[in-house]
């Protein structure tokens, strides 16, 4: 087994249980009832950031060298993906029953980590500048969650949260394929 995978399969063990945190908390959620739209789309928008994360870890396959520094932040890196999860829905053991309103700061807080992470490992990696597009997207995601913080209107937070959706899955369907 090279280093690559045995780092690959933490990673995926992270994402999977992240994946699967955020199915099974959708599913409890539609059998209560519950039927917040700005929840479910950055639920949607956060499944599609955890999968296009989770391919684009493939891009450390031909990392050469490996030491404990880019390993912790690759794990980091992960791990926040699993942090901002936890906030979309949290455990049933945590007695946290409020609607999502009440704690949606925390999953913006969590997706700055994410953000800032996801480009911490990509300047390790070599790529902050690859494509030239990359930096200023991930960075206006950060500053898009910070106003959202500050702001604090339904209507806005449900403009947001469709705004992430459609331009991730612009990003990762449309733009992705002409850059790379």
């Amino acid at each position: 087994m090279s280093e690559f995978e045995y780092l690959a399969v933490f990673i995926s063990i992270i994402f999977g249980i992240s994946v699967t945190h955020i199915l099974a908390g959708t599913i409890r959620s539609f059998y209560r009832g519950e039927r917040d739209e700005t929840h479910f789309v950055l639920t949607g928008f956060f499944f599609l950031v955890l999968i296009l994360n989770w391919w684009t870890g493939m891009a450390w396959r031909d990392q050469a060298v490996w030491s404990l520094d880019l390993f912790m932040v690759i794990i980091v890196w992960s791990v926040t993906h699993y942090i901002a999860a936890i906030t979309l829905y949290p455990p049933m053991s945590a007695g946290v029953e409020q609607p999502f309103e009440y704690r949606r700061n925390w999953f913006l807080w969590a997706f700055v980590a994410v953000a800032s992470t996801d480009v911490l490992q990509t300047w390790a990696r070599g790529d902050l500048f690859n494509p030239p597009i990359y930096l200023p997207f991930v960075l206006h995601y950060i500053v898009v969650s910070l106003v959202a913080i500050v702001i604090n209107k339904s209507a806005f937070h449900r403009w947001m949260a469709w705004y992430l959706l459609v331009s991730t899955a612009t990003w990762s369907f449309v733009v992705r394929r002409f850059i790379e």
